[in-house]
C-alpha cells in the first residue's frame, strides 16, 4: 500500500472481485484479469484523522493481492474492525507529505512519506506512520481504577516499481509494523476488596516482503503472465491467560506465511481468452508448543491450546474470459488442495471446488453485474487480526473457511448531473466461519459464562463457554440487501449514504464482523462555503448487534473439539453503535492545511466487542504539508 499509487476505493473492487461486504460498495466498474483479492486496509476507527492526500472515485487499474493475506496495515486509534467501511486508498500528487495531529486522551497521528524517484519508468519511495493513544481510563471496576488504554502502532515501509520497456513491470515492497498495547478491558468479577488489577500488555511484530512481476501483451506474443512471491511474519510476544487462573502469560503464536502466485493468459480474436492462475500458501508456526493446559477443580474439565501444525493450500483457477466493448464475462472455477490444514484428528479435507463466475455490463450511466464466487479462505493470525485488533494471540484451529457459493447481483445508475444510485443483493453460504471476538471476555472470566448470555438451550450452572477456543467455527448462510446514493453536483458539495440489511439469527446470517449487525449505515457530507474552508460531517451506525459462542457441558474428559462438546450455540446482545463526527480544514495554500476534528460527539462508550468499550468524545487538531 503506497501513498503514491493510484488509490482504489475497496468498494469498487467488489464489482470485479466480489470480496467486500455490501456496505462498502459503490458503482464504478473495473477490469481485473485473473482472480485477485484486493488488499483490505484495517479500519479500526471510523472517520479517522484527515489524510494529506486525495482519493479518486474513477475506475482505475486494481493494485491487487494475489491471494493469501494482505500485507498492508494502517494502525489507528479506536477498537473498530475492518468490515468494509470506508476501505479507501489514497494518492498524493506531490513527492512528499507530512501530517501531524494530536488530541484528547493524547491521541496522536504522524504520517510522512517521500517519493525520491518518480519518472515514466521507475518509482521508489518510503513511508512512515505513527498512531497512538495512552490517557483514556475506561473505569470498569474499583479493581481497575487507574488502568488506562494505551496503544502504539509504528510502521515503516519502502516501495519501488520499474517498467522494463517492452516486457513488463516489476513491483517490490517492504513493510514493518510494530504494535505495543494493553488489553484495557480487564475486569475480575471475583476480585477481593482493595484488589488492584493491571491490564496485560502485548507486543505485535508484522513484517512483509513482496515482489510482483506483470508482463505485457506484445504483438509478437499472445501470451501474458504474472508472478508474485511474498513472505510475511506475524508474531505475538505473549498470550495472557484468564485472571481467575492466576497463571500469568504464555507465549503467543509466531506465524510465517510464504506465498507464491502466478498465472498465464492467452487471448485470441474478438476479446476471447483463456487462462490459469495458481496460488500456493505455506504457513509455518513457531512459539511455545504447549501454550497452556489448565484443569479445573476436581479435574472435571481441561482446557488446552497447542501451537498449530504447519500447513499449506494450493489454489488453481482455470477460466475463460470474454471482454469487449461494454461487456465482460468470466467463467472459471477455484480448485483448492489443502495439506495438513485444521486441527489434528479433524483435518480440513484435501479437495474443495467452488465457482469463479463474473459478469459485468456498463453502458453509459447504467451498470449491472453478477458474481458467483466461492473457495477457501485461510484463517491465519494475520487475517483474523483484520477483524479484531484485540484477538486471541494464538490459533485454536488452522481450519480454513470454505464458501461453496458467494453470489451477488447489483445494478447501478449514474453519474448524471452529479447523482448516482445503486442496489445490490447477495447470498453467501460458508462453513467454519470463526466465532472470535471473545478474547478479552475469556481473559476476565476463564471458563465461566459471562453475564448477558442468551441461552439457546437450558444450560446448567456447570456449563462453560468456549469463547475463542472453538476449533470448528460456525456454518453460516444468509442474504444481504444494500444500496447507496451519492450527490456531487460540484466540488463545493458532496453527499454520500450507503446501508445494508443482513438478517442474523445464529447459523442464519451474513458475516459482516464478529458483532454481526443486522443493519449498517454510513452517511457523509462535505461542503465548501469558501475556497479555503471545508466542513464535513459523518454518521455511522451498526444496529441489532449480537455475538455468538458455544457451550460445552462439564463432563469428565471434556474438551474444546467439536466431538467432545455439546455445541449449544449461545449469544450475547451488544448495544447499537452510533458515531457522529465533524471536521473542518483550512487550506492556506495547496501545500499547507490545518484541520480540526471532533469524533463520537454522542459521547457513547459502546463496546465493539465484549468488554472493549470505546473512547468518548475525542477532539483533535493538526496540520498537513505537501512538498
Amino acid at each position: 500500500m503506497a501513498f503514491n499509487k493510484l488509490y482504489l476505493n475497496a468498494a469498487l473492487a467488489f464489482i470485479a472481485c466480489g470480496v467486500i461486504p455490501a456496505e462498502a460498495q459503490l458503482h464504478e466498474s473495473i477490469n481485473v484479469e485473473g482472480k485477485y483479492v484486493p488488499e483490505i486496509i484495517r479500519i479500526d476507527r471510523i472517520n479517522t484523522f484527515p489524510k494529506a492526500t486525495k482519493f479518486s472515485l474513477g475506475a482505475t487499474p486494481l493494485n491487487y493481492e494475489s491471494g493469501g493475506v494482505a500485507a498492508s496495515f494502517t494502525p489507528s486509534l479506536m477498537t473498530m474492525p475492518a468490515t468494509g467501511w470506508r476501505d479507501t486508498r489514497y494518492v498524493s500528487d506531490t513527492p512528499g507529505y507530512l501530517e501531524f495531529g494530536v488530541g484528547s486522551w493524547l491521541n496522536s497521528t504522524l504520517s510522512a512519506g517521500y517519493r525520491f524517484i518518480d519518472n515514466s519508468t521507475t518509482l521508489a519511495g518510503i513511508r512512515l506512520q505513527h498512531n497512538s493513544t495512552s490517557l483514556w481510563e475506561p473505569k470498569l471496576s474499583d479493581a481497575t481504577i487507574g488502568v488506562k488504554q494505551y496503544r502504539y502502532d509504528e510502521s515503516i515501509g519502502a516501495y519501488a516499481s520499474h517498467v522494463v520497456k517492452g516486457y513488463g513491470r516489476l513491483d517490490a515492497s517492504l513493510d514493518y509494523h510494530v504494535g505495543l498495547f494493553n488489553y484495557y478491558g480487564i475486569f475480575n468479577p471475583n476480585a477481593l476488596p482493595d484488589t488492584r488489577l493491571d491490564a496485560p500488555s502485548q507486543t505485535l511484530n508484522d513484517f512483509s516482503l513482496r515482489l510482483d512481476w506483470s508482463s505485457l501483451i506484445r504483438p509478437s506474443s499472445n501470451l501474458a503472465y504474472h508472478a508474485m512471491a511474498r513472505v510475511r511474519h506475524f508474531a505475538y510476544r505473549a498470550m495472557p491467560l484468564p485472571v481467575e487462573w492466576g497463571k500469568g502469560n504464555a507465549k503467543g503464536n509466531r506465524e510465517t506465511n510464504v506465498e507464491f502466485a502466478g498465472g498465464v493468459r492467452m487471448p485470441w480474436d474478438k476479446g476471447n481468452s483463456i487462462g490459469l492462475d495458481a496460488d500456493l500458501n505455506m504457513l509455518v508456526y513457531g512459539g511455545q508448543e504447549n501454550i497452556f493446559s489448565y484443569a479445573q477443580a476436581g479435574g472435571m474439565r481441561e482446557y488446552s491450546l497447542n501451537r498449530p501444525n504447519n500447513y499449506g493450500l494450493l489454489t488453481l483457477t482455470p477460466y475463460y474470459r470474454f471482454n469487449k466493448d461494454l461487456i465482460e464475462v468470466r467463467l472459471g472455477a477455484d480448485i483448492d488442495l489443502a495439506f495438513n490444514a485444521g486441527p489434528e484428528g479433524n483435518r480440513y479435507s484435501f479437495f474443495h471446488v467452488a465457482p469463479d463466475v463474473r459478469f459485468a455490463l456498463q453502458t453509459g450511466p447504467f451498470g449491472m453485474y453478477l458474481n458467483v464466487l466461492g473457495g477457501s479462505t485461510l484463517n491465519t493470525l494475520a487475517s483474523l487480526y483484520q477483524h479484531d485488533y484485540y484477538m486471541m494471540p494464538a490459533l485454536a484451529s488452522t481450519r480454513p473457511t470454505y464458501t461453496p457459493i458467494d453470489a451477488t447481483f447489483g445494478v447501478n445508475l449514474g453519474p448524471f448531473s452529479g447523482f448516482s444510485i445503486g442496489v445490490q443483493g447477495s447470498f453467501r453460504s460458508s462453513k467454519n466461519v470463526p466465532l472470535g471476538g471473545w478474547y478479552q471476555a475469556w481473559m476476565n472470566y476463564g471458563g465461566a459464562p459471562i453475564p448477558g448470555i442468551n441461552e439457546a438451550a437450558e444450560l446448567t450452572r456447570s456449563d462453560r463457554m468456549l469463547y475463542s477456543l472453538d476449533a470448528d467455527g460456525i456454518n453460516l448462510h444468509g442474504v444481504s440487501v444494500g444500496g447507496y446514493i451519492s450527490f456531487e453536483p460540484s466540488d463545493k458539495f458532496s453527499f454520500k449514504a450507503q446501508g445494508s440489511i443482513q438478517p442474523q439469527d445464529g447459523e442464519k446470517g451474513y458475516f459482516n464482523g464478529y458483532d454481526r449487525p443486522k443493519v449498517t449505515m454510513n452517511v457523509d457530507a462535505t461542503v465548501k462555503p469558501m475556497e479555503q474552508l471545508s466542513l464535513s460531517a459523518g454518521f455511522d451506525y451498526r444496529a441489532k448487534r449480537c455475538i455468538y459462542t458455544r457451550a460445552i457441558s462439564d463432563l469428565p474428559n471434556g474438551g474444546v473439539t467439536p466431538d467432545e462438546a455439546d455445541g449449544t450455540l449461545c449469544s450475547m446482545n451488544l448495544p447499537d453503535m452510533a458515531l457522529l463526527n465533524l471536521g473542518a480544514s483550512w487550506d492556506f495554500s495547496k501545500s499547507f492545511t490545518v484541520w480540526l476534528q471532533a469524533d463520537n460527539l454522542l459521547n457513547r462508550h459502546d463496546e465493539m466487542l465484549p468488554m472493549l468499550p470505546a473512547q468518548g468524545i475525542s477532539v483533535a487538531a493538526g496540520l498537513k504539508v505537501l512538498f
